[in-house]
């Protein structure tokens, strides 16, 4: 106790001061709106830095998990190719006249702009024209999930609609266990669902069922990943509606790939003479 007094003795005029100034501070801060304005601005700038530096944690941690499937579907890839190299001669010539005219090919995109919360949802990319891009050409995700449509480039970044779109454009879809097909599209209600139209009633389809695109989208190519059937509902009495919940969650993409079907251009000029 008397090392106490002692102290408060000996500092009694800087604790003096100090209770000082922070009355001071306080009146000031209570009766000046500048002071007020000031000190907001500051804990807003402090926040903002938070903010930056937890977003920058968080993307360095999404990227180690993007990185993390990229390396595992490129190892996939080498391995496909050493099975093909193995195999007989004939085969293997089979495998390299497909090489060297591929069907499809990808290009790497990342994306800067993504919309889920409105009746038209669009997807900006990091690549335009210079890279190749045009329009009507598929974009899917980094572990080959249907994602959208290129509708429109600039020279150096591309927009795609994204597959929650309310009648902007429908997609492909067919169900993979029976091969029936018919057209995505999205009612606007869940980011998580979408519908596919056309199947007649008396098709084989269950709860828990693929759905993928099919082999005439001509922009993506076959067994593309949709999603799985959630609920079947009649309608009009001849076909069914399904609620397919989609595969890739829309709001956690980072990288896609955009698909380029070769000789499309040739063969749609063939339908279109039909």
């Amino acid at each position: 106790m008397a090392s106490i007094l002692r102290f408060l003795l000996r500092y009694r005029t800087v604790i003096l001061f100090v209770i000082l100034e922070s009355i001071a501070g306080v009146l000031i801060f209570n009766n000046s709106n500048y002071q007020k304005t000031q000190f907001a601005a500051y804990i807003d700038n402090i926040k903002g830095i938070v903010y930056e530096k937890y977003a920058g944690i968080k993307r360095y941690f999404s990227l180690e998990d993007e990185n993390k499937k990229l390396i595992a579907e490129n190892l996939e890839l080498h391995n496909i190719l050493n099975q093909y190299k193995n195999r007989d001669t004939i085969r293997s010539g089979m495998i390299m006249n497909i090489l060297n005219r591929p069907v499809y090919s990808y290009k790497t995109a990342r994306i800067i702009r993504n919309s889920t919360n409105k009746q038209q949802n669009f997807i900006i990319l990091n690549i335009g024209s210079k890279q190749g891009v045009r329009p009507e050409m598929g974009v899917i995700s980094s572990d080959e999930k249907m994602i959208g449509m290129i509708v429109k480039t600039s020279a150096n970044y591309s927009s795609a609609v994204s597959i929650l779109n309310m009648g902007f454009i429908k997609f492909s879809g067919k169900l993979k266990r029976t091969g029936n097909y018919g057209t995505i599209s999205w009612n606007g209600t869940d980011i998580n669902t979408v519908q596919l139209h056309d199947i007649m009633q008396q098709s084989d389809v269950a709860v828990g069922d693929t759905v993928t695109t099919n082999q005439h989208s001509g922009v993506f190519p076959e067994n593309i990943l949709i999603g799985t059937v959630e609920k079947i509902n009649i309608k009009d009495g001849i076909f069914y509606e399904i609620d397919v919940t989609l595969s890739q969650n829309m709001k956690l993409l980072q990288n896609v790939y955009v698909v380029d079907i070769h000789d499309k251009d040739e063969i749609e000029t063939l339908l279109s003479d039909e």
